[in-house]
């Protein structure tokens, strides 16, 4: 027996139309689509003819200054909520909102449920004591909220005049940067050839040392507070997620990345001329040590056929692997603050300009936008001597 109603002549049946062409239908019946003329923009992960609900959905026409601002109110949102939460609590269970003071003599932050300001008060002659001791008990909450910063004495007992509108703030970061990024600290390296700090692979102190580097860097950014840190750009795509390689090297360690060119490109013997095994050295308080790249490695001489896969083990191990645990409590830290939605719509050049600003100074941009009070006027003498 055959079901003749399930079958159709071929003049008859229609074909059903692809995703492609039902798109294309769609934007043809748009109210603002126009045949034949115009060009159209199409915006990645959007339908033709689709509507855009909001401009974080197109992160490339932001400006960084109005993603710092979106980075900001999302801190701010979260505070509000942090704050009606607490005070719901502190209803229902019959207790003061707040107001919980440290008095054993220790300098610790007080804990204000109601409080909108993250307060540290530090003593001059130990800034990175002080202040790394508060914020380790600080909650993400806690962290992003706005930073006021009081200086004390010696003994901690006296205040030093004056409120914190932005520059006590910025003294405070530049006081504590200083000394994390010290070479002398032992937490980071400095390369002269490019004039960057690197983690350093032999550090001896503990990983929340680490994470606490990181979240004063999140805490800068919150606080629009521009710090002298010197972190290649790289740092800062592993920490937007991305996998560093050779090409990456270039910028940390611009004579090894010539070296390791001059290996790639090398028409002759690879093997007796460079004379390289799949190892890798760092130094260690005056000592050298070394890794090897494979298992093995000790003894698999670099040659013609493997030099592009010793060039990529050792470019990885320089710049993950030698420094893992270390970058990965940094960036623990450094998200603790300001991970979340808004992050997402930062590309990494720009988490650099957020942290450590223009590295250059164009000074005929700054002499075009200068106003002048006071009688000054740029044809004065004065203002012509300056620029």
């Amino acid at each position: 027996l055959v079901d003749h109603t399930q079958q159709s002549s071929p003049q008859t049946q229609q074909q059903q139309p692809s995703p492609q062409q039902q798109q294309q239908q769609q934007y043809q019946h748009h109210p603002h689509h126009r045949p034949g003329g115009g060009s159209t923009v199409v915006v990645p992960g959007l339908l033709p003819g689709g509507d855009i609900r909001s401009l974080c959905e197109v992160p490339f026409l932001l400006t960084t200054e109005a993603k710092q601002n979106i980075l900001r109110d999302e801190a701010t949102l979260q505070q509000q909520h942090v704050v009606h939460a607490s005070a719901m609590a502190a209803l229902l269970q019959g207790l003061p909102a707040g107001g919980i003071e440290a008095s054993n003599g220790e300098l610790r932050i007080s804990v204000d449920a109601m409080s909108l300001a993250l307060g540290l008060k530090v003593r001059r002659g130990h800034v990175m004591e002080d202040a790394l001791r508060q914020i380790r008990g600080c909650s993400p909450q806690d962290l992003k909220k706005p930073l006021r910063v009081t200086f004390l004495s010696e003994d901690g007992k006296v205040a030093e005049e004056g409120v914190d509108q932005g520059g006590v703030s910025r003294e405070f970061f530049q006081l504590l940067v200083c000394q994390l990024f010290s070479p002398d600290y032992g937490m980071f390296v400095y390369v002269e050839e490019s004039r960057c700090c690197w983690f350093s692979p032999a550090s001896l102190e503990s990983l929340d040392e680490f994470e606490l580097v990181g979240i004063v860097l999140g805490l800068a950014c919150y606080n629009g507070v521009i710090l002298d840190a010197h972190l290649p750009l790289t740092a800062y795509k592993k920490l937007m997620g991305h996998v560093p390689g050779f090409a990456d090297l270039s910028e940390l360690y611009p004579d090894l990345s010539d070296g390791l060119q001059q290996l790639l490109d090398f028409q002759g013997d690879v093997e007796s001329t460079f004379c390289r095994n799949f190892e890798a050295e760092y130094e260690a308080f005056g000592e050298k040590k070394q890794v090897e790249l494979l298992p093995g490695g000790a003894h698999i001489p670099v040659t013609a056929d493997n030099r592009f896969h010793f060039v990529e083990l050792y470019s990885a191990w320089l710049l993950t692997g030698s420094v893992a645990d270390q970058f990965a409590a940094f960036a623990s830290g450094f998200h603790r603050v300001c991970g979340g939605p808004a992050l997402s719509l930062f590309r990494y050049e720009e988490v650099e300009l957020l942290v450590e600003g223009l590295p250059h100074l164009d000074f005929l941009q700054m002499q075009a936008g200068a106003h002048y009070e006071g009688g000054y006027h740029d044809k004065h003498p004065t203002v012509q001597h300056l620029w």
